[in-house]
C-alpha cells in the first residue's frame, strides 16, 4: 500500500483490497460451519480468485490481497500465483476470527502463524494486516500496539461506521497510529458522512446493496474532494 497522496486528482492513488478466503469461512456461517469442518465444503477460491487476477491483468491494476494463513498452509501456490502476478500479499489472521474472540496473547500468536504461512507460500515479506471478522471499535486499538511490536508496517481493520471514532474524526483517513514500539499506518475503509452518519461507500455488503448510482456518485466525491486514497475492498 501507498502513503497517502496530496497531489491532485489526476496523480492520486487509490487502494484496492481483496479478502482472500473462501465462501464457508465467513463470520455469517460461525454458528454453522466449524473450523474443523472446513475441509468438507468445495472450495470455490481458486477458480475465483484466477477470474480476479485475469480482471486485473486487464486493467493493468494491482491490489492487495489479505488472505488468511490457513489458506496460505492449504493453497500454497495459490497465494505464490497471486504474488508472482505483482501483488502484495498481507495478512487477515490464521482463521477468520474477530478481536473480541481472542485475548492479546492469542491474536499475538495468531499474527505470528499467519505471517509465518504467508511469507512461506508468497515469497514475499507481510507488511500489513487486516482484521477477519468485523471491525476495530476505540476499546480495539490495543490491537495496533500489538502490530507495531511485531513489525507490521500497516493495518486496515477500522471503518468509521455510524458515530463511531466521532469523537476522533481524522481516523476517517489514512493516518499514522502512534505506538510505544513506533508508529504505524492505519488505512480505513472509505465512508461518506448522511445525516451526521458514516456509511461505508467502498466495499463488501454495502457495495452490492447500496443502489449503484449513488456508490459512483459518493466514491467520485471523494476522490475529487478528498487529499487521502480512497480504500476499498471486496
Amino acid at each position: 500500500m501507498q502513503t497517502p497522496e496530496t497531489t491532485p486528482t489526476e496523480n492520486k492513488r487509490h487502494l484496492l483490497t481483496v479478502a482472500l478466503e473462501d465462501y464457508f469461512q465467513v463470520g455469517a456461517f460461525r454458528g454453522m460451519i466449524s473450523r474443523g469442518q472446513w475441509y468438507r465444503f468445495e472450495t470455490r477460491l481458486e477458480q475465483n480468485t484466477d477470474r480476479v487476477l485475469a480482471l486485473l491483468d486487464r486493467y493493468q491494476i494491482k491490489a492487495t490481497f489479505f488472505a488468511l494463513g490457513w489458506i496460505a498452509e492449504r493453497y500454497p501456490e495459490l497465494i505464490r500465483r497471486v504474488a508472482d502476478h505483482g501483488h502484495e500479499i498481507a495478512s487477515k489472521g490464521f482463521y477468520h476470527r474477530g478481536i473480541r474472540h481472542m485475548s492479546a496473547e492469542e491474536f499475538r500468536d495468531e499474527l505470528g502463524r499467519s505471517r509465518e504461512a504467508l511469507e512461506q507460500a508468497s515469497g514475499r515479506k507481510v507488511l500489513g494486516y487486516r482484521l477477519a471478522d468485523g471491525w476495530l471499535r476505540p476499546e480495539d486499538l490495543w490491537a495496533l500496539d500489538v502490530l507495531a511490536e511485531l513489525g507490521f508496517a500497516y493495518d486496515s481493520s477500522i471503518c468509521p461506521l455510524g458515530r463511531r471514532f466521532v469523537r476522533e474524526p481524522w481516523r476517517r483517513f489514512a493516518h499514522r497510529h502512534s505506538t510505544s514500539a513506533g508508529a504505524i499506518w492505519e488505512f480505513p475503509i472509505s465512508c461518506a458522512r448522511i445525516l451526521g452518519w458514516q456509511v461505508p461507500i467502498a466495499g463488501g455488503n454495502y457495495f452490492r446493496q447500496f443502489p449503484q448510482s449513488w456508490m459512483r456518485r459518493a466514491v467520485a466525491r471523494w476522490d475529487r474532494c478528498q487529499p487521502a486514497p480512497l480504500v476499498m475492498y471486496f
